[in-house]
């Protein structure tokens, strides 16, 4: 090798210097985040209660109390996109453990978390049958819609365990939120080996669904395709997810599910594939 030739040595130990140094500005940015939009925020918050206790002794037009409500609100609402854009920022920074894991238990744990999460109040209230516990589930070890029975029991996924945890639960609470209009809600969960190595975990529902041309826009940081005052959340849960997946080698999409010939297109649903290496 002639002098002028680059060491590969000095170049890798260069390469990860400045990536640490980038980790370390992007962890500095974010604590400067977490703190200065915080403390601001605290006291608009602190003061607006404040405010409204005195209106409220005054006895005031209730209008102007309505007015303080709805600041607070919203200042509350902000409290929580600041708190989902700091652990959007922070997806790309969390240490991955990468290693087989079991997609039907997964699948189960997450199911469960999002389940315990509607029971509590993490569905706003729509319909009048109880719920969630109308929902019916189909699980990988199920008869499939092909009729493969126990496709993807004993599949397993290199990851790391609790961002699958996490990407799995957006994904299932996304389910449940927007399944809970529909009369019959059901959730089918699916799994299978790919050819090139890779595994596919499917979440299907057949809840109040999207317009298929608007797809790509569920992905994005802050982006609904339905009102607040309909469905709850930031519209932050499938950004981070598309961001854990990517970082552990996989990809996700997203498809509405088609209506059938005939029938309405309310209640379709959709559909989500998330690809990961297998195990």
């Amino acid at each position: 090798m002639s002098t002028g030739d680059p060491d590969p040595g000095l170049d890798a130990a260069q390469l990860r210097a400045e990536l640490q140094a980038v980790r370390q500005e992007q962890e500095a940015f974010l604590r400067a985040v977490s703190h200065d939009l915080r403390a601001p925020l605290r006291h608009i918050l602190a003061y607006g209660r404040l405010v409204r206790e005195l209106v409220a002794e005054s006895n005031a037009d209730t209008e102007a109390l309505e007015f303080l409500d709805t600041m607070a609100q919203s200042g509350q609402q902000l409290g929580e996109m600041i708190d989902g854009l700091i652990l959007l920022g922070r997806a790309g920074l969390v240490p991955l453990q990468a290693q087989p894991v079991p997609v039907e238990a997964a699948l189960r744990s997450a199911a469960a978390a999002a389940m315990a999460a509607a029971s509590a109040g993490g569905v706003p209230e729509q319909g009048t049958f109880a719920w969630p516990s109308t929902v019916q589930w189909q699980w990988p070890d199920g008869e499939s819609e092909e009729g493969a029975k126990g496709a993807g029991t004993a599949l397993a996924v290199q990851a790391d365990p609790a961002l699958l945890g996490d990407v799995l639960l957006a994904v299932l609470d996304n389910a449940l939120k927007f399944s809970r209009p529909v009369a019959h809600p059901r959730i089918v969960l699916a799994a299978r080996p790919l050819p090139d190595g890779q595994a596919e975990i499917r979440v299907r529902d057949n809840g109040v669904g999207f317009a298929p041309a608007r797809a790509d826009q569920l992905f994005g940081v802050f982006q609904r395709l339905h009102p607040v005052s309909q469905f709850k959340g930031l519209g932050l849960g499938l950004a981070r997810a598309r961001r854990y997946v990517e970082r552990m080698g996989g990809r996700i999409g997203i498809d509405a599910v088609p209506a059938p010939p005939g029938g309405s297109a309310e209640g379709q649903g959709c559909e989500v594939r998330i690809v990961l290496p297998s195990a």
